[in-house]
Parts: C-alpha cells; sequence; structure tokens
C-alpha cells in the first residue's frame, strides 16, 4: 500500500503500465479510415484538377504565370477575400504546374511562400530573415545568417545573392500579409516597406532574376496603409475570391473522397461536413480540416466508418481549438473587450453595436476594478479580432442616440467565445447571467 504523499511516479508497477499502454499502441494492428490522408491535408499542394469553383481565378493566374516561359517578369499579383475560398490554394497548384512546364523549357523558376501571421515575430527584420530561410531552402543552400544579431541589409543582401545565383524567376507568395504589422510605433507597416523593397529590387539591379510577388490577403483595404512611395511601385492585378456556397463545398470534399478508404465514409458526411463550413462563411478549409479530424475520431474510437456522430464531435473541438488559439493570447483588456462584445451578440443575434459594447465593458471594468479605457481603444481591441476571423466590423447607422458607429457580428459561435475566454481566472468575478441582464437594458 502506497504511503500518503509518496511518489509513486517512477515504480516498476507504474512504469510497466505506461509502458503497455505505449507498446499496446504501436505493436497493435491499425484501424484506419484514411486510405491517403495527404489529400485531406492542409499543407499538401493538390493537382488543380482537383479545385472546384475556381476556374476564373486559376485562369487569371496562369495567364500572369504564362509570362514566365516566355522569358518575361509575371506581373505582381493580388488576391483578396475571406479565409478558406482558395487563395493559396489555387495559386500555389498553378505555380507548381508552371514549375513543371519551367523545368522542361530549361527555365529556373520557383515559388517562395511564407505566411506571416504563423511568425513568431511580425516585424520586417524576421519577415527578411524566414524569405532568405525559404528561398535557402528552395534553393538548396545554407541559408547561415541567425534571426538575430545580424542587420536587416545585410539579410536582404544575402537574399539576393541567393535568388541571382540559383533562379531566373522567381515568385515570392506573401500570405496574410496584414499580419505583418511591424514594431509599435513605426511609421507605416512592415509589409508596405517590404513590398517597397521586392517591386524595387530589379529596377536598383539587386538582381537580375525576375522577381514578382503574389500577395494574398481577407482584406483588401490593406493599401491604404502603404506609403505613398510603395503605392506607386507596386501595382498589382487584383483577383477575387467569394466565398464558396453549399453546393460547391460538397463538390470540392467529393473530390477529395479518396482520401478515405472504399466505403468509410456514411453516405450522408459530406452533406454535414459541407453544412457546417456553409454556415461559417463558406471557408473550404475549414470543411477539409472538419472531414479530416472526422475521420481522425472515428480511427481514436476504432470505427471502420465515419458516422455523422464524429462528424458533430470533431466539430466541437475544432470550434473549441480555434477559438482558444485565437483567445489564448490576447491581453487581459483585448479579452475584456471581446468578452462584453460577445454577451451582446448572445442577445442580439450575433451582433454587437459598439456604444452598447462599450457600456457594458465599462460596467465590467468597474465592478473588477480594472482600468477603464476609451471607446476608441475598445474598438481597435476588438477589431483585432476581426484580423482572426472571430468577428466582422462593419460601420452603419444606429439611428436615435447611436449615430454612425461600428456593428460587430460574429463569425465563431458565441458560446464558444465566451467559455473559452471565462477559462481565463480573471474573469471568476465576473457574473455571465448578469452581463447578459444588463446588456439586455442596454439594447
Amino acid at each position: 500500500m502506497d504511503t500518503p504523499g509518496e511518489d509513486t511516479s517512477n515504480s516498476p508497477d507504474t512504469d510497466q503500465s505506461t509502458e503497455s499502454v505505449v507498446e499496446s499502441i504501436l505493436d497493435g494492428k491499425r484501424t484506419t479510415v484514411f486510405k491517403n490522408k495527404q489529400l485531406v491535408d492542409p499543407t499538401t499542394i493538390v493537382d488543380h484538377e482537383r479545385i472546384y469553383g475556381r476556374d476564373e481565378q486559376l485562369a487569371a493566374e496562369a495567364r500572369a504565370f504564362r509570362d514566365t516561359l516566355d522569358g518575361e517578369r509575371p506581373p505582381d499579383l493580388l488576391l483578396y477575400g475571406p479565409s478558406g475560398t482558395g487563395k493559396s490554394l489555387t495559386v500555389k497548384a498553378v505555380a507548381e504546374k508552371v514549375k513543371e512546364r519551367a523545368e522542361t523549357n530549361g527555365i529556373r523558376f520557383d515559388f517562395v511562400s511564407v505566411n506571416f501571421k504563423a511568425m513568431e515575430s511580425h516585424t520586417l527584420d524576421r519577415a527578411v530573415w524566414k524569405l532568405g530561410q525559404q528561398t535557402a531552402h528552395k534553393a538548396g543552400v545554407a541559408w547561415e545568417l541567425p534571426r538575430k544579431g545580424v542587420s536587416t541589409d545585410a539579410k536582404y543582401v544575402r537574399l539576393y545573392e541567393i535568388v541571382e545565383d540559383h533562379f531566373d524567376s522567381l515568385v515570392f507568395i506573401l500570405d496574410e500579409i496584414d499580419a505583418l504589422t511591424g514594431s509599435k510605433g513605426e511609421d507605416e507597416p512592415a509589409y508596405s516597406r517590404l513590398l517597397y523593397s521586392l517591386s524595387r529590387a530589379m529596377a536598383e539591379q539587386h538582381v537580375n532574376t525576375l522577381i514578382s510577388t503574389v500577395v494574398i490577403t481577407n482584406h483588401p483595404k490593406f493599401r491604404e496603409n502603404l506609403d505613398s512611395r510603395t503605392d506607386s511601385s507596386y501595382n498589382p492585378t487584383g483577383i477575387h475570391f467569394s466565398d464558396y456556397e453549399a453546393h460547391e463545398l460538397i463538390e470540392i470534399l467529393n473530390r477529395r473522397r479518396d482520401a478515405f478508404k472504399e466505403d468509410a465514409l456514411e453516405e450522408s458526411v459530406i452533406n454535414l461536413v459541407a453544412a457546417h463550413a456553409a454556415k461559417n462563411e463558406g471557408d473550404a478549409r475549414r470543411a477539409i480540416d472538419l472531414l479530416r479530424d472526422a475521420g481522425e475520431d472515428a480511427n481514436k474510437n476504432g470505427d471502420t466508418v465515419v458516422t455523422e456522430k464524429h462528424v458533430r464531435s470533431a466539430n466541437d473541438s475544432l470550434v473549441k481549438n480555434r477559438v482558444l488559439e485565437i483567445v489564448d493570447g490576447m491581453s487581459l483588456h483585448k479579452k475584456l473587450a471581446l468578452y462584453a462584445a460577445a454577451v451582446i451578440a448572445d442577445v442580439n443575434d450575433g451582433k454587437a453595436p459598439s456604444p452598447v459594447v462599450y457600456q457594458l465593458y465599462q460596467v465590467i471594468c468597474n465592478s473588477s476594478g480594472r482600468d477603464v479605457y476609451t471607446q476608441e481603444t475598445v474598438n481597435s481591441h476588438i477589431n483585432k479580432a476581426a484580423t482572426y476571423g472571430v468577428v466582422s466590423s462593419d460601420r452603419t447607422s444606429g439611428g436615435f442616440k447611436r449615430g454612425v458607429h461600428l456593428l460587430f457580428t460574429f463569425k465563431e459561435p458565441v458560446p464558444a467565445v465566451l467559455e473559452t475566454l471565462e477559462q481565463d481566472d480573471a474573469f471568476d468575478s465576473i457574473d455571465r447571467e448578469k452581463s447578459r441582464s444588463l446588456a439586455t437594458q442596454f439594447l
């Protein structure tokens, strides 16, 4: 019998138990519903023939990249539209196909893709370092430069050396460029300075390589923040991507059906996954993620067929994990601002007028003994959440007493947002029901 308080974590029995659990999984016969799971992996570049509902965009991208095969510089492209509408997917598929043709013609063409939202730091210096690292990887050479201790200019020099020595034509795919905001207090966002440098690389004779950029963004108005000199030198061709409709999502998922073994998908699964994704702004990436996660849920339970039960379970986890990932890194006051907006939206069909949000925010801060920021700051905090797709923000007129104001509309399920925020100990003293009652009064 164990002595109370005794540490038995290293006892033979515990080790044997842990070892047997691990070995039983590793040595046991694996049950899987998948035949080729890569087809439902978001990092996989699928062939353009698997892409549905984007013929117009694929054609525009192919026409632009066609210049490479004629020894000309492809035009800069600006791909804009909501998340999960095929922007990254289509341009990488086309670039991959052009790369194959270019190799046949003896042209050293390639593309380098960086998602700035995924970077640890959103400064220009880190962006140039990341571009250099990825370019070196594509060229098959060492990047060599450390993240810190070397100037940004030195990183540009090394980047251009690699480009000049290894490519005849190179496209930089700059994904989620809005996230490249730079350091606080800078006169212009880091993405403006990056675009200026890349757009001027040939003119300033840093390289003879034909360089062009593909900018991918959810917010085409990011150009409003460009420095005037950048705006004059950066003139992309715009390609718009709209939300997918439910029937399009069904076809997209059907084209990934062979990721699964034959008869491993219950007939209604594809339609249910598409319906969930259609509720979330027609996001195809989310639909594919959900289909894969439903398959993983079936595997975990030892089931040989993916059913609606697995889809619902995977969807609940997907929503909670996405919201947690976004909310977890927010400062407390950003969380308080978003919480006030979520409470308002919870009693108002998912919509939260900024004047009412600010009223509730003030009450919450005062009752919990916290500083109260200005309405402008609160609006800015919530707009930060808009950048990550939690809410959208539109300017509207509310008529009597409110005038022109912002209207926040939640894209993620409001209950999931509230539950995730309330996991922070700082919300222990905040009564949600009381806040809901106040929200109803303020509306």
